[in-house]
């Protein structure tokens, strides 16, 4: 001390300056040293922190879904962040879901504090939460000894830093501006990056604790809202775009099914009437262009109305898609088949002949005719063809497809199951079919028609036993009109039920004389078309016409069409027994032409069979047939059926059947069909002969 009192002034100005620097610069040294201690350790924390938050945030899903493997993989993300000696994620009752230890560090239990120290490392703990609800937590643990060699580091190089303290001193203003404005130098310059490349995981590093620290800090937060924002509205926005997506997709395949509705039948999936007229027309116009020849086919099924009416329409539906599929696999590439519908097609072939056109039509014919099984029941359909030509029949589609449509009622008028090419001649019957649709709904309107009573005979006993009620038809115009031109007319028009209705009541109230008359209950016998059976009231309708004719339903026959009894269902079943609970019988039509089978014939409640005409005609001609007559009625007796002989018109014809024990015959070897007037007649001459008898 007295020594340095003896110095010269500016070497204890010195002296003092350099104590005074030595002196600034160990304190400083040494606070830096503990401060930067502290504040790696701080750095370290909060890079935990962040990296614990980000973890957590990527966990979500995974936890929610239970999928450890895709917290491993953004655990092993961690491999390239320093220090980091081990990484947990723990579901929400703290069991270890997935690690990642580079250094093999075993996880330790989940610590009850969320920071602190843990066998010489720092360790961070953020809970992984969903709207509120803890359901898991991640556990980061960094190493000390980079901190501590760091530190090492530091007190060696605090000596240089004395030294140069002199120097440090001159610069010292230059050193304190640069400490001041780098902080705000690398605020703005962080700013400004966020501004252009919008990374909103971008930071300030700050170090102090001043106000520029604050600031630093402050806007730090200031930018993690922001990216929770951002994150928020990308989240929005990715979720509206897959809804739009979505909802575009939507709109596309409804318009796509609308579209493919609109040109295309529901059923078969076959292009519709709206589609085939417009590729009739384009082929009529290319045609002329070229001079080339089409055809247009109209086809229609024969009878489909009796299976629809009788199986129901969900087996008619089936049956025409196998018809659909069997004509479709029938044709070209090139040729066009539409569905016109209900049980009508049309087919467009191009560049065609008439040659042409009669191959493809035999075999469609061919084809339909075939069976087809649909569940147990083996059905058989037939169709009816027409055919027009462009140019020949007609230049414009509305011509071509009329004259179409009038050579298929041709082919239905000649019997069905075939082909007609279209003839001018063929207009005057198309015109006749429509003229006498009118007239028979003017007829059914105004009760114009008449029944007629084909007599039964008894063949044992040689008398009449009843009456087969048939509708005829006499126009004030045309004189007799032909049943078997109006019945089919009236099936395809709808109006079959109406008709069986009338006749059914008209006979009830006719016969019901000839009872009061004679004191002779002959049996009267009706037929019914099979559209009956599908609207399930045949049984009240029945009844209402006993009860309002008072005709006694023992009495009272009906006869159904083979066809009813393709449909062995239980409300088939149901409505037969009902009708025999008013003393009704029930007998088979035209047996032998349809889709009879024992087990159906065994199951319905059934009293007699009618032998086809067809089968009786060739009596004497026809060996098989003679076999087929004889093996129906011992079938029908062996299952206590009566049995008659349908179309007898010679004394072999009856001699066989008799012969054969048939129990009745009608046919016009004993009457034609008779006005009641002369069925009275003859029931007087029976009678008188009867009395006559020794």
């Amino acid at each position: 001390m007295p020594l340095f009192k003896s110095l010269p002034l500016r070497k204890k100005m010195i002296l003092l300056f350099l104590l005074i620097s030595s002196t600034v610069l160990t304190l400083a040294t040494t606070g830096f040293a503990i401060n930067d201690w502290h504040d790696s350790r701080l750095q370290v924390t909060e890079n935990l922190r962040s990296q614990a938050d980000i973890i957590s945030h990527n966990a979500i899903a995974a936890l929610t879904f239970e999928d450890p493997e895709s917290v491993r993989i953004t655990l092993e993300s961690l491999e390239n962040v320093r220090n980091i000696v081990l990484a947990v994620v723990y579901d929400a009752d703290k069991h270890i879901f997935a690690q990642y230890s580079p250094k093999g560090y075993s996880a330790p239990p989940l610590p009850d504090s969320l920071e602190g120290e843990l066998n010489r490392t720092l360790y961070v703990i953020r809970p992984v939460k969903v709207d509120q609800e803890t359901i898991g937590f991640t556990l980061l643990l960094s190493d000390l000894s980079y901190l501590k060699k760091r530190q090492i580091d530091q007190i060696s190089i605090a000596f240089v830093v004395f030294l140069l303290s002199l120097i440090v001193a001159l610069v010292l203003s230059s050193v304190a501006q640069n400490i001041i404005t780098r902080p705000i130098t690398q605020l703005a310059s962080t700013a400004r990056k966020i501004t252009r490349t919008q990374n909103y995981q971008l930071r300030v590093r700050n170090r102090s604790r001043d106000e520029i620290g604050s600031l630093a800090a402050d806007f730090n937060q200031m930018i993690e809202q922001i990216q929770t924002r951002d994150n928020e509205l990308q989240d929005a926005s990715q979720l509206l775009e897959k809804k739009v997506k979505d909802r575009t997709a939507e709109l596309l395949r409804l318009t796509e099914q609308l579209e493919h509705q609109a040109f295309h039948d529901n059923l078969t999936g076959l292009p519709n009437r709206s589609t085939f007229d417009n590729q009739l027309n384009a082929a009529i116009n290319y045609a002329c262009r070229q001079g080339e020849q089409l055809t247009v086919m109209f086809l229609d099924l024969d009878r489909f109305k009796d299976i629809n009416d009788t199986l129901g329409h969900d087996m008619g539906d089936q049956l025409l898609i196998e018809l659909s599929s069997r004509l479709k696999n029938s044709l070209r590439a090139s040729d066009t088949l539409a569905r016109l519908g209900g049980d009508e097609f049309a087919i467009l072939t191009v560049n065609t002949s008439q040659h042409h056109a009669t191959n493809i039509a035999a075999k469609l014919v061919d084809e339909i005719k075939k069976p087809v099984i649909i569940g147990d029941l083996n059905l058989q359909v037939t169709t009816s063809i027409g055919i027009s030509i462009y140019p020949q029949d007609g230049t414009d589609a509305t011509t071509i497809v009329k004259h179409a449509d009038t050579a298929m009622y041709s082919a239905k008028a000649a019997g069905r199951n075939q082909f007609n090419f279209f003839d001018k001649q063929m207009n005057i019957h198309s015109e006749r079919r429509i003229q006498l649709a009118q007239k028979l709904r003017h007829a059914i309107d105004n009760n114009l028609f008449q029944v007629y009573y084909q007599p039964k005979w008894c063949t044992r006993r040689s008398v009449m036993v009843g009456v087969e009620a048939l509708i005829r038809w006499f126009d004030t115009e045309e004189g007799a009109i032909s049943p078997e031109e109006f019945i089919p007319l009236a099936e395809d028009q709808g109006l079959i039920g109406q008709i069986d209705q009338w006749v059914m009541n008209q006979s009830c109230r006719d016969i019901l004389q000839l009872h009061q008359q004679f004191g002779h209950k002959l049996q009267l016998s009706v037929n019914f078309s099979p559209a009956h059976f599908i609207r399930h009231d045949l049984y009240n309708r029945i009844a209402d016409v006993l009860t309002q004719t008072g005709f006694p339903g023992t009495s009272l026959d009906i006869e159904m069409t083979e066809t009813v009894m393709a449909a062995e269902n239980d409300s088939l079943l149901k409505q037969l027994d009902q009708i025999r609970t008013l003393g009704i019988e029930i007998s088979i039509d035209d047996f032998g032409i349809a889709y009879s089978s024992l087990s159906r014939l065994k199951r319905l409640p059934l009293n007699t069979l009618k032998i086809d005409r067809s089968f009786i005609r060739d009596i004497g001609r026809d060996h098989d047939d003679e076999i087929i007559v004889k093996t129906i009625i011992d079938m029908a007796h062996n299952l206590n059926l009566k049995v008659v002989a349908e179309g007898v018109e010679t004394q072999e014809q009856l001699t066989f059947v008799t012969q054969y024990n048939c129990d009745q015959v009608q046919g016009f070897l004993f009457s034609p069909p008779l006005p009641l007037e002369k069925i009275s007649a003859l029931m007087q001459a029976q009678a008188s002969a009867q009395l006559n008898e020794p």
